[in-house]
């Protein structure tokens, strides 16, 4: 893997986690709404779990994109203690991305550009998630003195992504992230 993009893809992560968290914000129920009843429990018990089940899906996908949205954000100015990258990574995730994060900003180097993100859900437990993805990533690293891209220049690319989540108390966060780049298909 390598430097440049490598520490965009942990910058992406962190900034996705960031917006996940305040997307399933957004989405919490009032206290007090309404409960849907049927007459039969046997059919209430089936919706409630397949919408748990979609509900645990659904906030998974929102805390892999807040993570690599909160790593985007700590990259902008290599910045190890952003307070986005405990929100949504543990370790050793956490204390690699900081690590990379030090490293740059002890060498003047910064991260500038995006990734385009297709993540979907291959394993998913009360506990545990594994979200593949496809990313299509234009981010570079750059000295921040002038601007210039950090060599080996890397051109856009789509970079497989495996991520594991764990679920801690109610909020998923990514534990660790494997990147291989120039692995995948466009979109897949």
């Amino acid at each position: 893997m390598q430097v440049g993009r490598l520490h965009t893809r942990a910058a992406v992560v962190a900034a996705v986690c960031s917006l996940a968290i305040l997307i399933s914000a957004c989405g919490s129920t009032p206290s007090g709404a309404p409960a849907t009843t049927t007459a039969k429990p046997a059919t209430t018990t089936r919706v409630s779990s397949t919408s748990t089940t979609l509900d645990a899906a659904s906030a998974v996908l929102v805390a892999y994109r807040a993570a690599w949205a909160a790593f985007e954000h700590a990259l902008t100015d290599a910045n190890p203690s952003d307070p986005e990258l405990a929100a949504t990574m543990v370790d050793p995730q956490l204390q690699g991305v900081r690590a990379n994060l030090l490293a740059d900003r002890r060498q003047g180097i910064i991260g500038r550009g995006t990734t385009t993100l297709h993540p979907r859900i291959v394993a998913l437990t009360a506990t545990t998630a594994t979200v593949v993805d496809c990313a299509y990533s234009t981010a570079e690293l750059v000295y921040a003195s002038t601007g210039k891209p950090v060599p080996p220049i890397t051109p856009p690319e789509n970079d497989g992504v495996r991520s594991n989540l764990v679920l801690l108390g109610s909020t998923w966060k990514v534990s660790k992230q494997t990147v291989t780049d120039g692995s995948c298909a466009p979109g897949s």
